[in-house]
This record gives C-alpha cells, sequence and structure tokens, in this order.
C-alpha cells in the first residue's frame, strides 16, 4: 500500500472544471458589483444613525453635567473641523468667561463622518454664520439656549436635531 499514490481518474472521480469555476467566478463579481450601492448606501446610513446617537447623548449628557455639577456647561461647534466638545464653566466666581475642557460619555470631542455636514444653525432663536465657532450653553437649572441645528446627509436629506430651551430636551426629526 503506498500513501502517496497517484488518483486514477474513473467515472466515480468528482470535481469541478475550470470552465465550471470561471463561470461561478463571474456570477459572483456581477452579484458584487450590482449591489455595492446598495451596501455603501446601508453602510453610510448606520455611519448617520451612530452619529446621531452620539451628538444627541452629548447634548443630554451636558445638560445631566449641568444639573448634576451645578456649572455652566457648553458645547462648542467648530466648522472648520466639524468637530464638538465640551466645556466646563471653572471658578465662575473668580471669572465667568474662563472654561475647561470637559470629557462626556468617554471623550473630549465628537467629530462627524465626512458624509454629514452641518447647515443653518439657530441659538437663542439667532441664525449664525455657518464658518463662526457656534456655543451652545447648558445652565445648571436643566436649561438651555434653545438650539435647532440642520445636518445634510450624503443623499441631501436634512435632519433637524432640536434642544428645548426650557427643558433641555432632545429631538431629531429625519
Amino acid at each position: 500500500m503506498h500513501l502517496f499514490r497517484p488518483r486514477q481518474a474513473n467515472s466515480e472521480t468528482s470535481g469541478f472544471t475550470l470552465l465550471e469555476l470561471l463561470i461561478v467566478m463571474v456570477i459572483i463579481t456581477i452579484g458584487f458589483f450590482a449591489l455595492r450601492p446598495t451596501f455603501a448606501g446601508a453602510i453610510m446610513g448606520a455611519q448617520d444613525r451612530a452619529a446621531f446617537r452620539q451628538l444627541v447623548g452629548m447634548f443630554k449628557a451636558a445638560r445631566s453635567e449641568a444639573v448634576a455639577k451645578g456649572k455652566l456647561i457648553r458645547i462648542v461647534f467648530d466648522p472648520a473641523t466639524a468637530v464638538f466638545h465640551a466645556e466646563a464653566q471653572d471658578e465662575p466666581e473668580v471669572d465667568r468667561a474662563n472654561f475647561q475642557s470637559l470629557s462626556l460619555m468617554g471623550r473630549r470631542n465628537f467629530r462627524l463622518p465626512d458624509h454629514l455636514s452641518v447647515g443653518e444653525i439657530s441659538v437663542g432663536g439667532e441664525t449664525l454664520v455657518e464658518t463662526e465657532i457656534i456655543r451652545m450653553y447648558f445652565y445648571p437649572d436643566g436649561r438651555t439656549d434653545g438650539v435647532e441645528m440642520m445636518l445634510v446627509d450624503w443623499r441631501g436629506a436634512e435632519i433637524i436635531v432640536t434642544i428645548t430651551s426650557a427643558t433641555g430636551g432632545v429631538r431629531v426629526n429625519a
């Protein structure tokens, strides 16, 4: 008995021919390219939902932090970098304009995904210029200045994020 004896071709030997393998590979490739836009859209949609959850979470955490610590908290948005970050008022009795960086939800900043952009922002009823740094304040009594922010996704759809001034409640209208 030989361990490495070559197989002999007979009618019972099964397998695929090279032509059959090539045909299957072509079918798989066509299917991949046909479904690729669907997968890309689904991935960007999932990234959008994750970004909205993080943004809403950051706003809610800022309000909670303001109430819990009895300090003025602000979320700052820099449109040049598309980054949101939180700051807490440090020793207001000494200098009311002095703010220190604050970590919310285990993060110091939140950057919007590249395919999301910020459109018009209104704080306290005043529409702000898209190129200026935006500051959204959360007060120790749970109030905010009231914010309405329009985000535009990769398809051009507008999503409105609203922070109610009286309660600090956050709502996303997609």
